[in-house]
């Protein structure tokens, strides 16, 4: 996740804000971060928002203008 969002800043010189993964991805991050439960204190350990999707094969961040300021409650 840290090389991502390192390779997405230094190619368009904005830091990413939102990550999209699937479930499986999803959960394989919430495993590498042992003691955070809740979604809202993974969103916090990233420093990104997170979009849940079963269509995406791999990982990728972009920044998104968004309404509100959360994009996934799960």
């Amino acid at each position: 996740m840290l090389t991502l969002v390192n390779d997405y800043t230094e190619a368009f010189g904005v830091r990413p804000n939102v990550v999209y993964m699937n479930q499986a991805h999803y959960e394989y991050l919430r495993e590498e971060m042992p003691g955070i439960r809740a979604h809202d204190d993974v969103v916090a350990m990233l420093g990104i928002d997170i979009s849940l999707s079963s269509h995406v094969a791999y990982p990728h961040v972009a920044t998104a203008q968004f309404r509100e300021q959360r994009i996934l409650v799960s």
